[in-house]
């Protein structure tokens, strides 16, 4: 049992067990967190209203729910056409990063009448980022 110690939850009789531990600081030995596979967003080129050009990294959810208002364009998107679980955290998630996106409340009718939003991209929105030297 040499460079072994006893586990400090061994206050029962015959129950001990070897425990590594780390050096004299009487600490176990904590693995080192692991990488994460998956990759870790997509960057894009957001051009704001007043014409700044700035880099923001998505993934997830915001990800494709900027990919659908970039396709949708000036008709913007709505959950009533394009359902999704979340579609008003994911805005307010892309807008918290500097993305310009307009709120446009409309009227629906059917079974269920009431409203609904409509997001309209308003920023210039570009897949990569093609910076110069900081």
């Amino acid at each position: 049992m040499a460079g072994k110690k006893k586990a400090p939850c061994s206050w029962r009789a015959d129950t001990t067990r070897d425990v590594s531990f780390a050096g004299a600081t009487n600490t176990r030995n904590i693995s080192p967190k692991r990488i994460k596979r998956h990759s870790r967003g997509t960057s894009y080129c957001i051009t704001s209203s007043a014409g700044e050009a700035f880099r923001i990294i998505v993934s997830g959810r915001d990800r494709w729910a900027l990919e659908e208002l970039r396709k949708a364009g000036a008709r913007g998107c709505s959950p009533i056409q394009n359902p999704a679980p979340r579609w008003a955290a994911y805005v307010h998630n892309l807008r918290d990063l500097g993305v310009e996106i307009e709120t446009i409340t409309e009227a629906h009718e059917g079974d269920f009448p009431g409203h609904h939003a409509r997001y309209v991209l308003r920023s210039g929105v570009s897949l990569g980022w093609q910076g110069g030297a900081a």
